[in-house]
C-alpha cells in the first residue's frame, strides 16, 4: 500500500488558508500513518508507504520526490544507481518545472517543486505513468492525489460522472490521457508538469521530448541497436531490482517475461526470485514446457537459482469480488486482474514483477508499418527494396507493401491506422466517429514543437506509453504492487529511436529483442514465434459466472444510458464458448470494468456520492 496527497492553496486568502488547514488536520486524524513531509509555501504534502522499495519519500529543499529516481548509466556490466538529491540538482529541476529530471534520471516517480521566481508551484509525472496522480479544485485550492477513496474521504466536493470518457473507454480502454471517470477530476499525464499558482492551475507543459528523439537521433545499425537493447535492458532490470530483496515474476512462459527472469539473476544485487506459472491444459495454452526452459536456461546462462512454481487456471475465479473494489478514479482492470489472479501472498518487502509492455515496445503487429516508415523518412533507396521484401512477409503482398510505401510513406497521404483495441462486441452502441479522444501530452508537445515523424513510428511510441491501471487496480491502495521494467523511459527512448524496419529485420518480430538476450536465454526460446493466448481459460470464466455477467451487462447502468444493447447482449453473453469466443475479450475488458465501476459509485449516498444521472 502506498498514497500521498498534496494540497496547495492560496496564501493570500485567509478562507482559503483555514480551508486548507482543516483540511491538513483531517488527513492526519483519518490515515493514521500517513506524514507530512513538506508544509511550506501554500503546500502540504502527506505519504505512506509499507514498502519502501517501491515508493518512497526522497526531499531537497522545495523539491519532493515521491517514488524512485535512478541515473541514465547504461553499459556492459553497468546498473544505474540510485539518484541521491543535492541542492543543486534540486534547484535545476524547480527552475526547468521538472524537465531536468526527465532529462538527466528516469524511474517511477511523482514530483513536486516550488519557482521562487514565479511563486508557484509544479507536479511532474514521470513517463511511465506507473503512479497515479490526480488532482481536484476547489476555488483557489488544489489536491493532488493517488487514491480516489483518499480524495473522497476528504468531502471536498461532489462529483459527476464524464460519460464522455466512458463510452470512448468502451472502446479504448488502453489509452491514458487528462480525463477520468468524473468532470471535476483530471489526470497528469506521462512526462507532463501542471504549474500551480495561488492554489490555481495555470499550466500545463509535457516535459518529455520523446518524438524529438526518434526523429534526431535514430539507430540506423542494427549491431549498435542490439548492443544498446541490451544493455538498456539488464540496466533497468536490474536497477529496479536492487530496490527489492524478495521479487516474484509473472512468468508465462513468453518471450517478454522470459526476458525480465534473465534480466532478475543476472542483478547484481541477486535478489529472490520465485516465478509464478499459471497454464492451462486448453489447446495450445499449456505453456509449462517453455516455461521451465526459460527457468533452466537463465539459471545456466547466470550461475543463479529461482524458486518455480506452477499453478492450474481454474474457471471458477472469484469474478464476484470485483463489486469489492476500491473506488477508483478511472475504471480499472479490475476484471482482468481477477481473471489472472496471483495465488500468491505480498509483504512489505516483496513485489510482482512483469513482462507487460514486451509487444509495444519491442514491436509486435502486422502490417506495412516498416515499409511505410522507410520510406517516409529515407525514400525509395537500394535498400528499400529489401526493407519491403522482408514487410511483405509478413504483412500484406508485395505489391500492396510497394503501394502504401509510396503513397503513405514517400508522398505523405494519410492512411488507416488500427489503433484500437480489439474488436467492438455488436450490441456495444458507440458512435465510432465521436470516438477520436484527446491526443496525448507528449503527442500535443510534438506537434507544437514541428517533431515530424512518420504516423507508424508515432503510433509505435503510442503503444510503448502504458496507462497505469493496467498494473495496478487499486490506485496505490492494495498490497499487490506491479513492476514493468520493459515500459520504464529508457527502453522507450531506445526503442522510439530505432526504425521500425530494424525492429522487424530479417523478417522477424521482436528481432532486436531476441538478439539482445542471445545466450542468456535458450535459442529454442529466442526463436519461437507463436504464444498461446488465454482464449479457452476465458471463455471457461465466462460460462462458469454467465448468470452474474448477464445481470452485470443485460440490464445494467451502460444498457440504461443507451451504450449497450440489452438483447444483443443477452444472446451474446449466453453464445460465449470454444467456437463463439470473439466476445470475450470486449466482456472483460471494458465492459465489467465500466459496468461495476458504475454500480459501486451509484450506491454510495450523501455528499461523496457521484452524480451518475
Amino acid at each position: 500500500m502506498y498514497r500521498y496527497l498534496a494540497v496547495l492553496w492560496n496564501t493570500h486568502s485567509e478562507s482559503t488558508t483555514a480551508q486548507a488547514e482543516r483540511i491538513v488536520e483531517r488527513i492526519g486524524a483519518r490515515l493514521p500513518g500517513i506524514a507530512c513531509v513538506l508544509n511550506d509555501n501554500g503546500a502540504a504534502i502527506h505519504v505512506q508507504s509499507d514498502n519502501h522499495g517501491y515508493f518512497e519519500c526522497d526531499r531537497s529543499n522545495a523539491l519532493v520526490v515521491l517514488g524512485k529516481l535512478f541515473h541514465k548509466t547504461f553499459g556492459e556490466g553497468a546498473v544505474p544507481a540510485r539518484v541521491d538529491l543535492d541542492a543543486a540538482s534540486a534547484h535545476a529541476a524547480c527552475s526547468s518545472q521538472g524537465r531536468s529530471i526527465i532529462e538527466q534520471y528516469w524511474g517511477r516517480y511523482v514530483a513536486f517543486g516550488f519557482q521562487q521566481e514565479t511563486s508557484s508551484w509544479f507536479v511532474l509525472r514521470d513517463p511511465t505513468a506507473e503512479i497515479p496522480c490526480y488532482l481536484t479544485t476547489v476555488g483557489q485550492l488544489t489536491l493532488v492525489f493517488s487514491n480516489m477513496e483518499d480524495c473522497l474521504m476528504l468531502g471536498l466536493r461532489d462529483f459527476s460522472v464524464d460519460w464522455s470518457f466512458l463510452s470512448y473507454s468502451l472502446l479504448y480502454p488502453f489509452r491514458d490521457g487528462l480525463q477520468t471517470g468524473f468532470e471535476e477530476v483530471t489526470a497528469v499525464e506521462a512526462g507532463e508538469a501542471v504549474s500551480i499558482r495561488d492554489g490555481e492551475p495555470v499550466g500545463r507543459h509535457c516535459q518529455w521530448d520523446v518524438v524529438r528523439l526518434a526523429r534526431d537521433a535514430p539507430i540506423e545499425d542494427l549491431q549498435e541497436a542490439v548492443s544498446l537493447a541490451r544493455s538498456t535492458l539488464l540496466g533497468c532490470i536490474g536497477a529496479l531490482a536492487s530496490q527489492h530483496r524478495r521479487i516474484q515474476l509473472q512468468l508465462s512462459g513468453g518471450l517478454d517475461s522470459s526476458i525480465i527472469l534473465a534480466g532478475l539473476l543476472q542483478a547484481p544485487s541477486a535478489p529472490e526470485v520465485t516465478c509464478i506459472h499459471h497454464y492451462d491444459e486448453g489447446i495450445g495454452a499449456d505453456e509449462r514446457l517453455f516455461a521451465r526452459m526459460a527457468v533452466q536456461g537463465a539459471s545456466d546462462s547466470s550461475g543463479r537459482r529461482c524458486e518455480y512454481i506452477e499453478y492450474r487456471r481454474r474457471p471458477h475465479c472469484a469474478l464476484e469480488e470485483i463489486m469489492a473494489f476500491p473506488r477508483t478514479a478511472r475504471p480499472a482492470h479490475c476484471s482482468g486482474y481477477l481473471l489472472h489472479r496471483r495465488d500468491v501472498a505480498f509483504d512489505g518487502d516483496t513485489v510482482q514483477f512483469t513482462g507487460v509492455g514486451g509487444d509495444a515496445v519491442f514491436l509486435r503487429f502486422k502490417g506495412n508499418a516498416a515499409a511505410i516508415d522507410y520510406a517516409w523518412r529515407r525514400g525509395i533507396d537500394r535498400d528499400f527494396f529489401r526493407v519491403a521484401f522482408e514487410t511483405a512477409q509478413s504483412g500484406d503482398s508485395l505489391y500492396g507493401v510497394l503501394k502504401d510505401a509510396v503513397v503513405q510513406g514517400l508522398l505523405k497521404r494519410p492512411g488507416s491506422i488500427n489503433g484500437r483495441w480489439g474488436k467492438p462486441c455488436p450490441w456495444v452502441r458507440v458512435d465510432l466517429s465521436e470516438q477520436d479522444g484527446l491526443q496525448p501530452a507528449w503527442l500535443r508537445h510534438a506537434q507544437a514543437q514541428g517533431h515530424h515523424v512518420s504516423p507508424y513510428k508515432l503510433a509505435h511510441i503510442g503503444r510503448m506509453v502504458f496507462p497505469t491501471s493496467v498494473l495496478d487496480p487499486f490506485e496505490g491502495a492494495g498490497h499487490w504492487h506491479g513492476v514493468s521494467p520493459i515500459s520504464a523511459q529508457p527502453l522507450v527512448e531506445l526503442f522510439a529511436r530505432i526504425p521500425l524496419h530494424l525492429l522487424i529485420a530479417d523478417a522477424e518480430d521482436r528481432t532486436i529483442a531476441r538478439r539482445a538476450m542471445k545466450g542468456l536465454l535458450p535459442d529454442a526460446l529466442l526463436s519461437r514465434k507463436v504464444k498461446s493466448y488465454l482464449d479457452d481459460h476465458s471463455v471457461a470464466v465466462t460460462q462458469g459466472h454467465q448468470h452474474f455477467i448477464r445481470n452485470l451487462l443485460v440490464d445494467g447502468m451502460l444498457a440504461r444510458r443507451g451504450y449497450l444493447d440489452s438483447a444483443l447482449a443477452d444472446a451474446g453473453i449466453q453464445q460465449v464458448g470454444p467456437d463463439h469466443s470473439s466476445q470475450v475479450l470486449g466482456i472483460f475488458g471494458p465492459q465489467i470494468n465500466i459496468e461495476a465501476w458504475l454500480r459501486r459509485w451509484s450506491g454510495q449516498r450523501g455528499a461523496q456520492a457521484a452524480t451518475v444521472a
